[in-house]
């Protein structure tokens, strides 16, 4: 059998500072904490093979088959290296001037009754690094609110906060029926942690000439970010697509067509306020940059599409 060294308290306090104090697995608060040698070698102090873990999952690792397996909860010496490693490296961005993590809060239930919100924190590419769940079992909806501002300046003092902005219903893993939740996509993402966004990001809007559409693509650098198409459909719609989504808007009498599709358009530029607007018509191959946002006739007058 190996012979125990005693962690160094200079490195123990290394540890916990690159992990927040807790768990680098469950990331809980005000528990107990361990320090785990992830190749079982109890003599081997190095920064690198020690993880901060608190018991119940120090447990689990060294007693598996005591534990319910269908709940994604794998705690091997690899998972336990994954794990380390990426809530270190979350401690250490949460830290930074400009970090890539985001607080999102998920509200459940309908405008009239909320029944209980999530906070997620994840990460620009959408992998959420955990969460905390509040319920009205649990708290009324301001102690919710103290409880997530608390927990994001624990975090660091400049993770965003973002808020999903309508209520949602709860669905459910088909796997192990864990509650789902939104996460904010990778250019949103970018859009609201980059600290250079007015100096790189352009969006370029087409304007087609012989038909009542238009297009426009949102690029941060040479990276694009976003796409979006809008067009008049059979005199009763305005249809606005992205990837992710579809609106088609009841087309007002009162109010000329071109207005409200320019409408429409200035809350797309307003939201996502690039550094830099192109806009361009004529030849789409090589269009012709105009000044202002002005869309032709064509969108008032009658067509088939």
């Amino acid at each position: 059998m190996l012979k125990r060294k005693a962690i160094p308290p200079k490195t123990q306090k290394k540890l916990r500072t690159k992990n927040l104090g807790v768990c680098c697995v469950c990331k809980e608060r005000s528990i107990g904490t361990n320090f785990h040698h992830i190749d079982d070698n109890p003599a081997n102090n190095d920064e690198g093979n020690i993880a901060v873990l608190c018991v119940k999952e120090h447990d689990q690792h060294h007693r598996p088959k005591s534990y319910d397996q269908t709940k994604h909860l794998e705690l091997g010496a690899d998972k336990i290296r994954e794990y380390k490693r990426e809530w270190e490296q979350t401690v250490e961005e949460c830290n930074s001037n400009n970090p890539k993590i985001l607080a999102v809060v998920n509200v459940y239930g309908d405008y009239t009754n909320i029944h209980s919100v999530r906070l997620l924190v994840q990460n620009v590419n959408s992998k959420i690094i955990y969460q905390r769940i509040y319920h009205l079992l649990t708290g009324t909806p301001d102690q919710w609110t103290d409880a997530i501002i608390d927990e994001v300046l624990w975090l660091g003092k400049n993770v965003k906060l973002s808020l999903i902005d309508k209520p949602l219903q709860v669905e459910y893993c088909p796997c192990c029926s864990t509650s789902l939740s939104n996460t904010l996509d990778r250019n949103v993402a970018i859009h609201l942690t980059v600290s250079d966004w007015k100096q790189k990001s352009i969006a370029s809007i087409y304007i087609n000439p012989p038909f009542p559409s238009l297009a426009l693509t949102l690029f941060y650098g040479d990276e694009p970010l976003y796409k979006a198409h809008l067009h008049k459909c059979k005199e009763k719609h305005l249809h606005f697509l992205t990837d992710k989504f579809e609106e088609r808007t009841p087309i007002k009498k009162y109010q000329s067509i071109r207005t409200q599709a320019t409408e429409i358009m200035q809350k797309v530029v307003d939201t996502w306020n690039p550094g830099q607007l192109l806009i361009g018509t004529g030849n789409p191959d090589k269009p012709t940059i105009i000044k202002n946002f002005n869309l032709p006739d064509i969108w008032e007058k009658k067509n088939s599409r």
